[in-house]
């Protein structure tokens, strides 16, 4: 049991120190030491690179670490690749009245794709164009920027764990040439058909180029070694 304060003592505020003795201050704080992201310089550097990868803006990396910059010059679409017709011109072939509406969308496909390259790439200039058979059977999309790019991978797959006789894309190279194909799965020890895969994209890239072709058909685009041919046509022409 306390004894009550006496009166005209306020609790709120502490007693003078007695004579002689120092009046009491708090110790200093030590002020916290920033972390390295915290810090303005990295943390403007680190902002910098998420955001690149996160608009998918491979220039950057590529160009940080010496894999060469964009050009702002333009590209223009060759007017035939690989025995194909640029697709208004074999949409047109077949009946230019009703097929007007399906070559306006087309040209504003490409358009607008060829911006979102350009964009992602950081103002290199680029082209897309979309190319058809004359009977629209076959078509591919060419696509082509005036920077380098990563190259293709094809994610892992366990084959054996999976059972399979082969992983569901395949890599493969054919010169300068990489191509993705696709295979239908097949149980391990048969023997994938052919005429069951083909290749979804090839890309040939260097320090101021890259030009993809991707597949708008399976038919017609079976034979990596062939996509691959087309692969350097364009690129003998738009380099």
């Amino acid at each position: 049991m306390t004894a009550d304060p006496p009166q005209g003592f306020s609790q709120d505020f502490p007693l003078s120190p007695a004579p002689g003795q120092q009046p009491w201050t708090p110790a200093p704080q030590p002020v916290p030491r920033r972390s390295l992201p915290a810090r303005p310089v990295v943390t403007g550097l680190i902002g910098v690179l998420v955001g690149a990868f996160l608009v998918g803006v491979p220039w950057l990396v590529l160009s940080l670490f010496g894999g060469g910059s964009p050009s702002g010059r333009s590209l223009a679409a060759p007017p035939q690749l690989g025995g194909l017709s640029r697709a208004q011109e074999a949409i047109a072939k077949l009946d230019k009245t009703k097929g007007q509406s399906m070559i306006a969308r087309i040209e504003k496909t490409d358009r607008e794709t060829a911006a979102r390259v350009t964009a992602a790439y950081g103002g290199a200039g680029a082209v897309v164009q979309q190319y058809q058979s004359d009977q629209l059977e076959r078509g591919f999309q060419l696509i082509a920027v005036r920077a380098p790019s990563p190259e293709l991978i094809a994610p892992y797959e366990d084959t054996e764990a999976l059972g399979l006789a082969a992983p569901s894309t395949e890599l493969v190279r054919v010169g300068a040439v990489q191509c993705l194909v696709h295979h239908d799965q097949e149980p391990a020890g048969s023997t994938p058909d052919p005429d069951r895969s083909f290749v979804t994209n090839c890309q040939r890239t260097g320090p101021g180029l890259t030009v993809t072709l991707r597949s708008l058909s399976s038919e017609g685009n079976r034979d990596p070694r062939e996509l691959a041919g087309i692969v350097e046509q364009a690129w003998k022409e738009l380099a």
